[in-house]
């Protein structure tokens, strides 16, 4: 008996030593060159009452605001009067080149945290306060388009070379009855507007999907003591150039 439960135990320890063998060793995780483009913030300094300072960096839909060695994360939240930011217990509003920090409260009477913040580099006031641009888009080519062409105009940040530009904000208008040159309206927030950076307006005309007219040419507007209202002139696509 003792002899055949030797021979039971030879044969396991066998099987086991045959499976570590086989077994292939782990392989080490693969590194991964996926690098996350870094969030690019816009920064806003301001002078508040006493003159202190306060920090607003925007991205998107998002603020962090700094004051007094302390960081608030804050997401855009609806309001009808100036820019809101909110993280729930602090908010952060904005309007043109001023804005306040106070507690955040339902009924809106939050306490003040600080007041009288101001811009330590003033936007233009001519667009800082009405967030538009305007203008017109023409060509020159005497032909008529049928109602359904499409005009997309778009605001462009163009600070960066080795960057694509950034959309700010744009307008999809249907031609209709109408012929050129047609208006367009483009709003957006002043708080997104770096007085720094440099921006752009783009237009083309597109025709059952296909690229009717474009502008081969940058317009500043904005920053850099560029204006509010540009006259934007478009040129025939290649394919209808070569008509």
């Amino acid at each position: 008996m003792r002899k055949l439960l030797f021979h039971v135990v030879i044969v396991l320890l066998g099987a086991c030593a045959a499976h570590s063998q086989a077994a292939p060793p782990p392989q080490a995780a693969k590194p991964s060159n996926e690098v996350r483009p870094a969030i690019r913030w816009t920064q806003f300094d301001y002078t508040c009452e006493g003159g202190t300072k306060l920090t607003v960096y925007l991205h998107n839909e998002t603020a962090k605001v700094r004051y007094r060695g302390t960081s608030y994360l804050m997401t855009q939240t609806r309001s009808a009067d100036g820019n809101r930011y909110s993280d729930g217990k602090v908010v952060w509003w904005g309007k043109g080149n001023g804005g306040f920090l106070e507690e955040d409260a339902p009924d809106g009477s939050g306490k003040m945290i600080v007041k009288d913040c101001q811009l330590d580099q003033p936007l233009n006031a001519s667009w800082a306060t009405a967030g538009l641009v305007t203008g017109t888009i023409a060509y020159l080519q005497r032909t008529a388009l049928p109602p359904n062409a499409i005009i997309l105009v778009q605001l462009q940040e163009v600070s960066r070379a080795d960057a694509p530009a950034r959309t700010i904000a744009q307008e999809k208008i249907t031609l209709g009855d109408r012929q050129v040159p047609v208006p367009f309206e483009l709003k957006f927030e002043p708080t997104k507007i770096d007085p720094k950076h440099s921006y752009v307006v783009s237009a083309r005309i597109v025709v059952d999907d296909k690229l009717r007219f474009l502008s081969d040419k940058a317009y500043p507007v904005l920053t850099r003591d560029n204006p509010s209202h540009v006259e934007i002139i478009l040129k025939p696509a290649e394919a209808d150039a070569e008509k």
